[in-house]
């Protein structure tokens, strides 16, 4: 499982320090559970799989996909996650690429999210 979290990780683009201050864990607990010194809390395992809709049988197992396969809800969740203050044409319009794409397309995706939504705030 170590192994798979590190592939995970390196998935979404995020660093040590930005998947542990999203599950509560420190840059070097992550950095030790990836290298196999320590085995992640069941905690730690639910949050991976909720905050970034990870399927638990592959993350235990390495059977199946990386990722939940309802296209549509994980990117009503990443719109909800990334940019909660979208209009409504913004949102069908994101609704309807997610219906057409593939567990790659979405992390893509998800960079154009970000994208938008630091523009919302001003960034």
């Amino acid at each position: 499982m170590n192994e798979r979290i590190k592939e995970m990780r390196k998935a979404l683009k995020l660093s040590q320090a930005e998947l542990g201050k999203a599950i509560g864990i420190s840059d070097a607990a992550v950095s030790k559970i990836e290298s196999g010194i320590n085995n992640p809390s069941e905690s730690t395992i639910k949050l991976i799989c909720t905050t970034y809709h990870v399927k638990r049988l592959w993350l235990e197992t390495g059977q199946g996909t990386m990722f939940e396969d309802d296209a549509l809800a994980r990117i009503d969740r990443l719109v909800e996650q990334y940019a909660p203050n979208a209009d409504a044409v913004f949102k069908a319009q994101v609704k309807a690429y997610g219906a057409l794409m593939s567990d790659e397309d979405w992390l893509i995706f998800r960079d154009i999210v970000e994208k938008v939504r630091g523009r919302q705030e001003g960034k």
